[in-house]
């Protein structure tokens, strides 16, 4: 090299240095981004082979049901004879029968099985036949999504219900949504479906009560823990044609928006009943109407505003109404419908009411009466009516505080009920009467007095 030729100075050196430490990491960042590439493609090309095989095997359809038992709850048993179909559906099932052993509530308030002990009940489910066609994603945690879920012949049977009986309490009395595994259906179709009552643990060899005849129902459903939504589903039974559309999520204090049809039995030659009723609210404010033909115009209306202290009001006003066809009874021909007209308001279990009530040749008033419930304690003060020509006044308090013997004390007073016999010559009998009666369901006495006869002449008892 020339003595000449110019050194080279330290700033190139580090230059030129840098520039080669850049491409370096420029081709290693190429590197980690093709290796991370062929990753995701390789990872792509996985997925989709394990969900080709979940889908449209029948080794991949078996694992999918191992899951789905996987997630039942503890308790809980689902089995089947024989399963057809990927489950990539549509994919049938053959003699299905589900368990589910449940706790009955304490204090108002839910038990887990199996807290229960002895005390279980078992509700079964058996099909002869269930086909499912399930969306691309078959089981998501515990949910199951179905394009289509098909029963036929199946039966429910619900355990045999011995808990005492209870006042209502608000809002503990109104419907939870409890369900192993939510399931949401865009096509549900049932056909014969029958749901019957256990016979109680004292009597296992009795027949089971039936309850309800399903013909078929059709719809869109979807069921979760605390959540149901109803899509223009219609349900065939032997109590009659009903049909549903709206949601209800007891989970969001108890949030509904529910439109529920119901077209009831009638005897040959007369009217069915029909029956509207539309729920809309929650906790803070609720409505409920009813409106239709039972078999003449009915309306009716619940309000309630407020959680704790709701301040409500009920009306209820028709010609004629047959309780038989509402409570899912065969109707006879000469039912005498009733005639109602009634009126209630109050805050929380405190109410006045008024109105009044006929059937036939018997005629009730409620004169303006009050009556109140609080904690499993039903207090008259008075409940008064209007009949048989006098008047009938009860006062005294009833406590459900232990439901399977409630205890009592109170008075009913009686004056000028009139009694009038058949026929021209029939003389009407005329009486008064002052009762006590106090005690438990179980041991309880009535002590009181009365007078009755045609012109008052004292009878005595």
């Amino acid at each position: 090299m020339s003595d000449d030729a110019p050194l080279p100075r330290p700033d190139d050196a580090r230059e030129a240095r840098i520039a080669e430490l850049r491409v370096r990491r420029i081709a290693r960042m190429r590197w980690l981004a093709t290796r991370s590439v062929l990753a995701m493609v390789a990872l792509s090309v996985v997925v989709a082979v394990l969900g080709y095989w979940l889908l449209n095997t029948i080794g991949g359809r078996d694992v999918l049901l191992r899951q789905i038992v996987a997630r039942l709850p503890a308790g809980s048993e689902l089995t089947w004879s024989r399963a057809e179909g990927p489950a990539s559906g549509p994919m049938i099932l053959h003699d299905v029968r589900y368990v589910h052993r449940g706790c009955p509530d304490r204090d108002g308030k839910p038990v887990t099985w199996p807290a229960c002990g002895k005390d279980e009940r078992l509700t079964v489910f058996v099909a002869k036949r269930v086909t499912l066609d399930p969306t691309l994603r078959p089981l998501i945690g515990r949910r199951l999504q179905l394009e289509l879920l098909s029963i036929a012949d199946a039966t429910v049977t619900l355990p045999h219900d011995d808990s005492p009986f209870e006042l209502p309490r608000w809002p503990e009395s109104l419907p939870l949504i409890e369900t192993p595994l939510a399931i949401e259906a865009d096509e549900v179709v049932v056909d014969r479906l029958r749901v019957v009552r256990a016979p109680p643990r004292t009597m296992p060899d009795a027949a089971v009560a039936p309850l309800l005849a399903i013909a078929s129902v059709r719809g869109s459903v979807e069921v979760d823990r605390g959540f149901l939504r109803l899509e223009r589903v219609l349900a065939k039974t032997d109590r009659g044609e009903f049909g549903a559309h709206g949601t209800y999520a007891p989970r969001d204090r108890h949030r509904i928006d529910m439109i529920v049809r119901a077209t009831l039995p009638a005897p040959a030659g007369r009217t069915p009943s029909r029956i509207g009723v539309v729920a809309r609210g929650d906790l803070d404010a609720l409505s409920v109407s009813v409106s239709g033909n039972a078999p003449a115009p009915l309306k009716a209306r619940l309000q309630l505003e407020g959680e704790r202290e709701p301040r409500w009001r009920f009306e209820a006003k028709t010609d004629a109404l047959t309780l038989a066809a509402l409570l899912g009874e065969e109707v006879e021909a000469d039912e005498v419908p009733y005639a109602i007209d009634l009126r209630a308001e109050g805050t929380g279990g405190r109410a006045t009411l008024q109105g009044r009530v006929a059937q036939g040749d018997l005629d009730v008033t409620v004169l303006p009466s009050k009556v109140a419930l609080e904690e499993q304690v039903l207090v008259l003060s008075p409940l008064s009516v209007a009949l048989l020509g006098g008047t009938l006044a009860a006062t005294g308090r009833a406590d459900f505080t232990t439901p399977s013997d409630p205890s009592f004390d109170g008075s009913v007073r009686a004056r000028g009920l009139r009694w009038q016999g058949e026929g021209a010559d029939a003389v009407a009998v005329v009486g008064d009467g002052d009762f006590k009666v106090s005690g438990r369901l179980r041991a309880w006495t009535a002590d009181g007095s009365a007078t009755a006869g045609s012109d008052y002449t004292a009878a005595s008892g």
